[in-house]
């Protein structure tokens, strides 16, 4: 089949193609009595990543919950740190989770789905952010904050950097 005004269009016996060129947009060819799933197979990656990011904003994962964890940590990395040293501590693994899961987002965004299309890929992960803090006014424990979302945005920006710089030197 070829591809006429978004109707598919016979290629050859069995063959259907949906969508642009395979080599540009990544749209696929896909056999007759094959499902859709393809596509979908390549979302499952970013949607499990949200999902993860999502439960991360819950109050399971609040300053008080994770410093139960982080903090015994802190402390016994380094014995004779202070209290706010530790705080300071803790908010630096708190704030460095946000830049990472986003950086994490963006690269599989842009290695899957999206990989021909990497500038839509970083919008999507500021407007995941967005609506994480938004999510984040309904729950109890969690403080929503316009720095988060600017953070988790600039890890989706490293993420794009180094993510090209990876395909240039490829």
């Amino acid at each position: 089949m070829a591809h006429r005004r978004g109707v598919a269009v016979p290629l050859s016996q069995g063959d259907y193609f949906y969508g642009k060129d395979q080599g540009m947009s990544g749209a696929v060819a896909v056999k007759s009595g094959e499902s859709i799933e393809r596509p979908l197979v390549k979302w499952l990656p970013v949607l499990t990543w949200a999902i993860v990011i999502f439960v991360l904003s819950t109050s399971y994962f609040s300053a008080e919950n994770t410093s139960k964890i982080v903090d015994p940590i802190l402390r016994f990395l380094m014995p004779g740190a202070s209290a706010a040293t530790i705080s300071l501590g803790h908010d630096f693994v708190r704030k460095s989770a946000h830049f990472t899961n986003y950086a994490i987002l963006f690269w599989l965004l842009a290695s899957g789905p999206m990989r021909e299309r990497p500038y839509l890929a970083l919008g999507l992960c500021m407007l995941y952010a967005f609506l994480d803090e938004g999510h984040q006014m309904f729950v109890p424990d969690r403080t929503p904050s316009l720095y988060d979302v600017a953070l988790d945005s600039t890890g989706a920006l490293f993420s794009r950097f180094l993510h090209a710089a990876v395909i240039e030197l490829a």
